[in-house]
């Protein structure tokens, strides 16, 4: 009698037990389950997904220094990723004024490889001093690549001279004066303004019978008058005047012989050398 009750709890020790180590399986099943999948989600399980088509742009070289007047080259790289095959349009913005670009070619054919173009950047006098940014950007329908910045910087450049001549508008005589309509050659594109004309006497000539008589004339023999107009004067590119521009006779530079018993002579039928000077803005 005291065996029985040992030979029932026995059984049911054993089914309680089984119970135990069932569920520890299906538990140990379910939690490997879920490290595989997330282990797919996390993109470590993906080798069967298309990675994404794109187009990247790269410089060379990334920034650029001219001069007024000058241009700039780029030399720009079209890179595909992810199969892209397909033409790519380029495209700048971010040009400081009287500037302009220009891609060769503006349209390239990316895809399996690289596509290159070059990018010139052309400058006028006109175009302000500074440091600029310019945003390059390829685009294929929908798809767009990332701007990428060119930095140019725009430094003074030399400014070609321009240039004064100009003659008396008559002969000169002992007492008279005569005018001289200056010239004025600007080289280049644009207007500059002329301020500070003078005229002067390097040098006189005088003629045989005068050196053979020993006759003298000199730069203190004459007086020059300067230009009495207003400044500043307007010089177009090309060539220009003062009678052109509208300025009176009696404004212009005049030259006058002196009337002296010893010039008369002398200073009779010479050669006069002038020079012109003046200074010029905004060339």
């Amino acid at each position: 009698m005291p065996r029985i009750p040992e030979l029932f709890r026995s059984p049911v020790r054993t089914v309680r037990a089984g119970a135990k180590v069932l569920l520890a399986g299906l538990l140990l099943v379910t939690l490997t389950s879920g490290v595989v999948l997330a282990a797919g989600s996390n993109g470590n399980g993906n080798g069967n997904q298309n990675p994404q088509m794109g187009i990247t742009l790269q410089l060379a070289p990334s920034s650029r220094s001219v001069t007024q007047g000058t241009s700039a080259s780029y030399n720009v790289v079209v890179q595909p990723s992810g199969g892209f095959v397909g033409n790519v349009w380029l495209t700048i913005s971010g040009l400081p004024a009287g500037a302009t670009a220009s891609f060769s070619p503006a349209v390239v054919a990316a895809g399996p490889g690289s596509a290159t173009s070059n990018l010139d950047v052309s400058t006028s006098s006109a175009t302000p001093l500074g440091n600029y940014s310019l945003s390059l950007k390829g685009t294929s329908g929908t798809l767009q690549s990332a701007v990428v910045v060119a930095s140019l910087t725009v430094t003074a450049g030399q400014h070609q001279p321009f240039t004064i001549s100009g003659n008396p508008t008559g002969l000169l005589a002992p007492g008279n004066a005569v005018s001289i309509n200056l010239q004025l050659a600007n080289p280049g594109n644009n207007n500059i303004n002329v301020t500070g004309l003078t005229v002067s006497i390097t040098g006189i000539t005088r003629t045989a019978q005068a050196v053979a008589n020993s006759r003298p004339c000199n730069p203190s023999d004459y007086v020059i008058t300067q230009f009495s107009g207003n400044y500043p004067i307007s010089a177009p590119p090309g060539n220009s005047s003062l009678s052109g521009g509208g300025i009176p006779a009696a404004r212009w530079p005049q030259i006058r012989m002196l009337d002296t018993s010893l010039n008369q002579d002398g200073c009779k039928g010479a050669t006069l050398q002038l020079s012109y000077s003046g200074t010029g803005q905004g060339n």
